[in-house]
């Protein structure tokens, strides 16, 4: 197994990424970060089958199924039979589920743009040059 240094890029990537994970993990809106997180794709892929979800959100069958049932107890999700299989569903965001997304991001933006507030507009330009290389390693997931 390869050894990675503690002072390389994903070393350091990984620390700072679960630094600010532990701050953001307060500003959800209201929902577990794992509510959250299955609401957030629900709302960004579109319907999806339950399969689909738990794969994207890397949980098993039966935990997703808890979450999806939560989210439908709370009106933030609907299910309708898949047309392509009738013995399947998908899973569609409401208007309450989208709103309940935007709160959180807001909630959560409000905890960066905090963090972020000491740092000079030099060093806030070299984190956002980074994105697009960050955003593209996230939908390669």
């Amino acid at each position: 197994m390869n050894e990675i240094a503690p002072d390389s890029v994903p070393a350091r990537l990984a620390f700072v990424v679960g630094r600010f994970n532990r701050r953001l993990a307060s500003a959800t809106g209201g929902l577990s970060h794992g509510l959250l997180s299955a609401l957030a794709t629900v709302a960004k892929r579109g319907p999806v089958r339950l399969a689909d979800l738990a794969q994207t959100e890397m949980v098993s069958a039966p935990s997703i199924t808890r979450v999806v049932a939560e989210l439908e107890s709370r009106g933030l999700i609907t299910r309708s039979i898949d047309e392509d299989d009738r013995r399947a569903f998908r899973i569609e965001v409401t208007q309450a589920g989208m709103d309940a997304v935007l709160r959180a991001r807001a909630a959560r933006s409000r905890v960066v743009a905090d963090l972020l507030a000491d740092l000079s507009p030099a060093e806030v330009a070299t984190i956002a040059a980074a994105l697009p290389a960050l955003e593209r390693v996230l939908e390669q997931i």
